[in-house]
This record gives C-alpha cells, sequence and structure tokens, in this order.
C-alpha cells in the first residue's frame, strides 16, 4: 500500500505544474487555458514517448516533466527534480495570480 501511495505522490509536481500553467494562462491568455494548462502533461508525455521512439538526443527527451520522475516504488523519488518542478510552478501561479488581479474584466 505505501509503494502504491509513493507512486502517486510521485507525479504529484507534474499536476502542480498543470495547474500552475492554467492559472498562468487564466492570467494573460484566458482563452488558452485549457491548452497551456493541459501542456505540462500531455506536450510533455507525448514529447517523451515521441523521443524515446526515434532515439532523439538526451536534451530533447529532458524537456519533458517526465523524463525527471524515478521509477517508483523500483527507486526514490528525485526531490531535486519535484522540488525544480514545484517551485517553477509557484513561479507560474504567482505570475497568473498577479496578471488576474490587474486584469481588466470587461462585462
Amino acid at each position: 500500500m505505501t509503494d502504491a501511495l509513493r507512486g502517486t505522490w510521485n507525479v504529484l509536481p507534474i499536476v502542480l505544474l498543470s495547474l500552475g500553467a492554467a492559472v498562468f494562462a487564466v492570467g494573460w491568455v484566458p482563452r488558452w487555458t485549457g491548452l497551456v494548462g493541459g501542456l505540462p502533461t500531455v506536450g510533455g508525455f507525448l514529447l517523451l514517448v515521441t523521443a524515446e521512439s526515434v532515439a532523439a538526443p538526451a536534451w530533447v527527451r529532458d524537456i519533458s516533466p517526465f523524463a525527471h520522475l524515478a521509477p517508483v516504488p523500483l527507486a526514490e523519488a528525485g526531490l531535486a527534480d519535484s522540488a525544480v518542478m514545484l517551485a517553477l510552478a509557484t513561479l507560474l501561479t504567482g505570475l497568473g495570480i498577479a496578471a488576474y488581479r490587474r486584469r481588466d474584466l470587461l462585462s
């Protein structure tokens, strides 16, 4: 049971990164919220699968957030990689909230 929970918590930084991207989009480009919010998860997964399928260079594969997840429970989760994703999610959320507060809403 604990291994299953560790595996679930392992992907939480990517979920929060997508949430941060969506909040950023709400503040800056509200019409693109769905696309921008889904980009880290959907785009990241497709990029990883495509890069591994065509043997792309390592730097292309490393763009995907999924490339930085450890295969939990076989290995311990990488805390440094998760911390970077959480910091980026926090930054995107902060920028999105700031832009939303300054945005002039028309009715």
